[in-house]
Order: structure tokens, then C-alpha cells, then sequence
């Protein structure tokens, strides 16, 4: 794991804060971005049942079908982002498993004491 670059790190989680900030349903909590490896940035927010509070989405692989619906899958960087506490999160197992598949060559994620590090998805998954 290496500490991240912060002007990317700023950029997608600036994404996330717009994603959020444009949803409307307020049980909403998470956005995720992603960027492909020619500078682009994909963003997307987890889907919720308003009904049924076990079924969701995650973010992140919303916004890896955003990217892949405009035609891109060269992707590069993926942060996911909490609404009301405004911290990076780490990504689930199954969405870890996605960005693995799905070729991603770093993960922001921040460590206990709040430093912000990239690690690859094989990094994030414990039995690759």
C-alpha cells in the first residue's frame, strides 16, 4: 500500500460529495467514483429500496456500469464515500472481488488513524 496522490484522491472525492449532494432520498449514504486510466471520472450512489431496507446496490458497481455503459473499462482508481460522515470508505467484499475483475489498479482507502492509502484489489482481498 502507498499513500495516495491527493489531487486525484481530492478529485473523486469531490465527485462522491457532488453525487450525494444532488440525490434526493436522504437514505442514501454512499457514493463511489471511479476513474479510468484516461483521466475520466465516473460517479454513481448506492441504490436502496425505499421498502425493503436488506435490498441494495453498492456504489461501486454502479459506477463501474456508468463507465462501462459510456464505453470505457480501462479503469484505474475507485473511492467510495460516506454521506453524513464524510469519510472514505473501504469497499465490501463483493465489490472488492469487482474491482479486481474488473481491472482496477488502485483503491483509495484510508487506515484507522485517517491517512489515505492506495492498495491494489488483490491487497484488499486476503485470499486472491
Amino acid at each position: 500500500m502507498n499513500v495516495q496522490d491527493s489531487g486525484l484522491e481530492a478529485a473523486l472525492v469531490e465527485a462522491c460529495r457532488r453525487a450525494l449532494a444532488n440525490c434526493r432520498y436522504p437514505q442514501i449514504n454512499v457514493a463511489s467514483a471511479v476513474s479510468t486510466t484516461d483521466g475520466r471520472i465516473f460517479t454513481a450512489v448506492q441504490v436502496r429500496s425505499r421498502t425493503c431496507s436488506h435490498c441494495s446496490t453498492c456504489a461501486e458497481p454502479v459506477a463501474i456500469g456508468m463507465a462501462l455503459a459510456a464505453g470505457t473499462d480501462d479503469f484505474d482508481t475507485c473511492v467510495a464515500l460516506h454521506r453524513s460522515t464524510g469519510t472514505v470508505l473501504s469497499p465490501c467484499g463483493s465489490c472488492r472481488e469487482l474491482l479486481r475483475d474488473h481491472g482496477f489498479r488502485h483503491v483509495i482507502v484510508h487506515l484507522a488513524d485517517g491517512r489515505p492509502v492506495t492498495a491494489t484489489p488483490d491487497e484488499l482481498l486476503p485470499w486472491s
